[in-house]
This record gives C-alpha cells, structure tokens and sequence, in this order.
C-alpha cells in the first residue's frame, strides 16, 4: 500500500482568503456568525466559503460537534484530552506532541483523513488496537482531542521542528513468530511493538502495548510504573502482587526473561 505524505487535514488549516480580500463567504448567508475571535468559518468548519452552491461551500464541511478543538480551552477538547490520559492512548500513539510511535501518529494524518472518519476508527479499532467500547460522546471529545493535537503540531513543524522517521512492520505472512512473547504470553495478550511488530493473539488479558514506556498506565505493584523488575516479580508470582488476578505464575528459563523485555521495551537481542 502507497504511503502518502502525511498532511495536516485541510478542514483545520483553511484560512480565509474570502475574507483577506474583504468579501463576505457565502456561509453567512445561511448561517449566523459565532466565535469571530477564533477567526472565519473554514478556521473551524472548512469548506469553501467562495461559493454559494451548497455541494461545494460544503465539501469536507467540520460539522459543529467536532469543531470545539478551534475554539480555546473548549470542554469537548479538555474532555478528550482527559480521555487520551486515562486511557493511555500514548501508549501506541503520537498525541498532543507526545507518545510512543507504535501506531499511526496522531499529529500527522493522512492528507483527506476527515473528522467523521477519526470517529469511525475510534469505533472500530484497527487490528491490535483495544476496544474501549466509547459512547458517542467520548468518541466526539477524543476527535476534537485528536485535531488540536493536529494544529499545534502543524504550528511546530512550521518553525521547523522535525520528527524521527517511524518504524513500520508488515505482516510477514507467518501465523506465529518464533519469540518469547508468543510463547508464553501471546495466547492472552497482544503488544504492539516496536522490535518485530504486532506479536500475540490474545485478548483475554491487557493490551501489553508500550508497556515498559512512560505512558502505560501505572497498574504495576502499588500503582507504579511497569520496570523489568516489576515484570519480573509479576510473572514469578501474579497474586502476591494482585490477590485475585487470574493470571497462572509463568516461569522463564534463564534468558528468557531479557528476551521478553528486550521486546516489550523495543530493544535489539531478541
């Protein structure tokens, strides 16, 4: 599949050149004007406000529900960044300038990505992404979330701050690969990671996904960071740390143990 250059999404970047040049867009000759602070109607709807025949004053039209992010210190766009917090979404991805670069970066949509269409795949999860099960208005919170984190990036890489390339995997055709973690933990788990890729087919305990990284929720012993350490005692000994876990004690020959983490942490020597 062809990887086109990631853009930001033309609906959030528009401005008006209608009315640089002092006429009036057509959108309000339809619709009142609200939060002229903010800027004109493409700064939070997109559109083309050039013409008057509806079809095209509305191609890629933002509707209002996913247009807060444009609008400072919105309760839609704090609510979706409290979202991406609580459920680590970093974990994986690229948010607000922040994350792990598992999956796609969120900063950096593919050009023609809609704000109806980050809604859809919040919804229905990709392959290895977890299913959170949102109501409808988490998912509209995390879209504006999502396209705030979009505009400060673009705003950054305008003064010329550059990212590091991100490591993609493809599926190398094989039903299992032949590493530790699809030997003792992929029948309940799945990881994304960034050594060999998707890894486990399991979905009976947690998505393991950027596990040894700052941004995974602190559910080791007390409520702390996962460490190697951590990870040891856990699968030495899962109910001294959690007392009605269901998890089985998993014993790791010798070398073993370093090979799991050299992939949850995405490090060579596997």
């Amino acid at each position: 599949m062809a990887v086109r250059t990631p853009l930001l999404i033309a609906l959030a970047l528009l401005v008006a050149p209608v009315a640089a040049h002092g006429v009036t867009p057509s959108c309000l000759e339809c619709h009142p004007a609200h939060y002229r602070s903010v800027g004109s109607c493409v700064t939070c709807h997109g559109g083309d406000p050039r013409s008057d025949r509806p079809r095209i004053a509305h191609h890629d039209l933002v509707p209002g529900r996913f247009a807060w992010f444009a609008v400072p210190g919105s309760a839609p766009t704090r609510r979706g960044r409290d979202l991406v917090e609580q459920f680590a979404c970093r974990r994986c991805h690229i948010v607000g300038g922040k994350g792990n670069r598992l999956a796609a970066d969120l900063d950096r949509l593919p050009a023609g990505t809609t704000a109806q269409r980050i809604f859809e795949a919040i919804g229905n999860p990709a392959l290895l992404m977890p299913q959170f099960h949102f109501d409808e208005r988490q998912k509209t919170d995390l879209v504006n979330a999502v396209l705030a984190g979009v505009r400060e990036a673009e705003a950054k890489r305008r003064r010329g701050k550059d990212e590091s390339p991100q490591v993609v995997h493809f599926q190398d055709g094989k039903s299992e690969r032949d590493n530790v973690f699809e030997k003792r933990c992929g029948d309940c788990h799945r990881a994304l990671t960034r050594a060999v890729g998707g890894v486990g087919r399991g979905a009976i305990g947690p998505n393991l996904s950027g596990l040894l990284s700052e941004f995974y929720p602190k559910t080791a012993a007390g409520r702390t960071r996962w460490s190697e350490g951590a990870l040891k005692k856990w699968l030495e000994n899962p109910r001294q740390s959690r007392e009605r876990t269901q998890m089985r004690p998993i014993r790791l020959p010798e070398g073993e143990l370093t090979k799991l983490v050299n992939i949850l942490a995405g490090r060579q020597g596997l």
